[in-house]
Formats: C-alpha cells, structure tokens, sequence
C-alpha cells in the first residue's frame, strides 16, 4: 500500500521497542506518533529514583543493571548516535555457583569450569574439546541439547541450569536457541570458542545515570511521544490504512507498529485477525520478582558480588547480583542487591514476602547482614519464554498480519535490551529503499 504523508506511522507502546522502532522511522525523515499507556515511557528499561536510608540520593534498575556494547553492535551505534555517555564497571568482586547447598566458583572462568564439582575427569576433558565439535544441522533445538553438544552432558547438567535461570528465568530444556541470537553466531563462526574470538567480547557499559539513560535519550528525542495514552482498538479505514481509537481520542495512520505486550498485542488484533491475534496470546510470559535491598558492606565484596542457584535448590530463588560499593546509583557505604525470585520455577511461599527471601539468601550467603532498605518490584508476565516453535510461530504472526500493521518487541526478538536493539535495527532498515 503506498504510505500518504497525510498519514504518519502510529507506533503503539513506548518500551524500549516502540522507543526504537519511532526512532529508527523518524530517522528515516517520517513522521511518527508515539502511545504510551503509563505516565512514563521506557517499560523495564528504566532507572527510578530509590532515596538513602537519611534520604540521600539514590537509584534502582527496574530492567538490567548494564548495557552489553559489542564491537558494531546495534548498541553501540545507538549509544553513539544518541550521545549517551558510558563507563566501565570496573574489576567484579566474587561470582558464586549454588549448588547442593554450597558455594563454588563461577563457572564464568575456566578455572571454575574445571573445578565444578559433579564433573568426572571425561567430562572435564569433553568440555576441553569444544573447538572440535562440528557446527549443528542448523535444526531448531534447545538451549540444553545447545549446550550438551557443544560441551558435553556433564556440563549441561552440573553448570548449565543455574546459568539459564539466571539470566531468563526458565529451564534450560524449555528455552529454544532463538532466545540467544549470539550464541547462534558463535555457532555459525565455529563454537563457542572460535566463534566468541571471530565475534569479539561483549564488554558492559554503565550509561551514566543508569541503564534508563538509553530509554530516556530515545524518548527526548521523539517530537510525536504522548503519554497516559493507551489505544484500545483498530479499525481499518476503506482507502487503506488504520484508525486507532484510545482513551476518547482517534488517530488515523498509513502503518501501526504493535510494540506492546504479546497479550495486549493479541487483544487489539483479536477482532481484526484472530489467527495471529491467537498465536501472539499463546507466547508464554513468566512473572518474575525482585528484590532490591541495602545492607551494611562485607570485607570482600566492595567490587560487588554475584550468586547464581542451581534451580530447584533455591526454592524460587534464582540469583542475586550487587552492585560495586562506589556505584553512584547506590546509597553511600551501603551494599544494593538485586536478588530475583520466580520465572518458570516452583516458587516456595514464604519466598513471597522479604523476611522469607532474605531467609533463603542467609542460607547461602552466611555473611549477609540485614537489609537497611528494601524495595520489591514484581513483574508479571514480563518475560517471554521463546521456546522450541517460537520460530515457526513468529513466522505465522508475521505472514498473517493484515497490510499496514507490524509487530516488534520482547516476545519476537528476546527480552535483552541488545537483542532487542538488533531486531528493531534490522526491521528498520529492511524497510528502507534500496
């Protein structure tokens, strides 16, 4: 359908896809409203204000606590090109493994690899050997059939679990490789090993001001941004294009992105197109909580400290991560924790108030003093678990939308904040004129 200049784009949601998606569109030199259904932009991807004890400065992360910047990255073009400046976290105080109620060192470095407890000395030597697997038949598979055989069974069952859960929230065996698009380009480069030395690191960057910089520098820069307003149905106009009815008002747009929620997604299409509107509201959505708290410091863990739990011996709890003792977010000589509770896991009861939290958090980490401060933000259905059909089911979303409407977001492209700046990139300038 051509695009009217009368009619500019309607992007519907001002996460931080529908922050990039209007970005990227005004970019291109088109006009572009911009919904938002809460009072403030950004979704997750935000930074909120968490006075001191004395009420002294302070900061929370609702969504992650850094930026992953690889070389060439989406990410670092758009912190480039927003002006967004960053800054090195510095060296990490110790990094844990819980599992069978003990501590062990993180399986992040290669000593820790080697020296997990519950690896026979074969299975230590097939990890060694990862450089020699051949790459996959390309076939989609499972983050745990991934990584078993790329690094052998043992490692897929003493080390992976916790790993997974702690960054997505869900067993290793229900999270299919679409949820980890960098790991499928260290595939397609040779492995792990030969592909993270031809893809380069992916070191972490501190927006200054906190990771709700990013989503702050998108929104100022969008001229068409409303907030407090929610559409709540399409309807096709005669000539082609859309008109958005929410909260008493009309809009008419050429294009409409849908950049909400699978399930709020579905709802607005349901009556237009019920077929995808059903495979958006079949995408399942794990609820997840965390804790933020602030404790007296710990000699040992002024660069911060993190824990990920082998699932179930958590309980439901999956990990818990501190930022470093000179962090500005944080309140002055005071340690802040983000410790996260839920996602697809078996969660205990007594895990949903903070006494039975910092309970279980004692039972791994003895030292631990009581919190000063605590603050819980819980999450529901926030995360969307891509599993083994994600792909084919994107697919169908995406063949059967009706012309002039587009869906981006979490439950498409994954829910890290880099992943999401690629996909939004790549959709962006697939639309572009050659």
């Amino acid at each position: 359908m051509p695009e009217s200049p009368a009619l500019p784009w309607l992007v519907l949601g001002a996460g931080i896809s529908g922050l990039l998606a209007g970005w990227h569109l005004q970019r291109q030199g088109l006009e572009v409203e911009v919904w938002e259904a809460e009072a403030r932009p950004g979704g997750l991807a935000r930074t909120l204000p968490w006075p001191g004890p004395e009420g002294g400065p302070g900061l929370l992360e609702r969504g992650p606590q850094a930026l992953l910047v690889g070389r060439g990255s989406a990410m670092a073009s758009l912190l480039e090109d927003l002006g967004v400046a960053t800054r090195s976290p510095g060296p990490k105080g110790p990094r844990w493994l819980g599992k069978g109620g003990r501590l062990q060192p993180s399986p992040a470095s290669l000593a820790g690899l080697l020296k997990a407890p519950g690896l026979t000395l074969l299975e230590q030597l097939r990890m060694l050997g990862e450089p020699f697997i051949r790459p996959g038949s390309g076939a989609e598979e499972t983050l745990h059939a991934f990584f078993e055989r790329r690094l052998g069974a043992g490692f897929a069952r003493e080390l992976l679990p916790a790993l997974v859960a702690g960054v997505l929230a869900a067993p290793a065996d229900r999270v299919a490789m679409d949820a980890m698009p960098r790991l499928q380009a260290m595939e397609a480069h040779g492995g792990l090993l030969r592909g993270g030395l031809a893809l380069g690191a992916e070191p972490t960057r501190l927006p200054a001001g906190g990771t709700g910089a990013l989503a702050e520098a998108l929104a100022r820069g969008l001229g068409g941004l409303h907030t407090a307003r929610a559409a709540q149905a399409l309807e096709p106009l005669p000539g082609g294009g859309w008109r958005v009815r929410g909260d008493g008002l009309e809009r008419e747009a050429a294009q409409v992105v849908l950049a909400l929620p699978a399930a709020e997604a579905g709802r607005i299409l349901g009556p237009l197109a019920p077929g995808p509107a059903a495979e958006l509201e079949a995408i399942p959505c794990l609820d997840l909580s965390v804790w933020h708290s602030r404790h007296p410091a710990v000699a040992g863990w002024e660069r911060g400290m993190g824990l990920l739990i082998h699932p179930p011996d958590g309980r439901g709890v999956l990990g818990v991560i501190s930022l470093a003792l000179d962090d500005p977010r944080g309140a002055p000589g005071l340690m802040q924790l983000r410790t996260y509770v839920g996602g697809a896991f078996p969660m205990d009861p007594v895990l949903e108030g903070w006494p039975g939290v910092f309970g279980e958090l004692r039972r791994w980490l003895p030292a631990l003093p009581e919190a000063v401060q605590v603050r819980a933000e819980h999450t529901p259905r926030a995360f969307p678990l891509l599993g083994l059909g994600h792909r084919d089911r994107s697919r169908r979303i995406l063949e059967a939308l009706p012309p002039g409407l587009h869906w981006l977001g979490a439950s498409r492209f994954g829910p890290s904040l880099k992943d999401l700046a690629e996909g939004v990139r790549t959709w962006a300038l697939g639309r572009m004129p050659p």
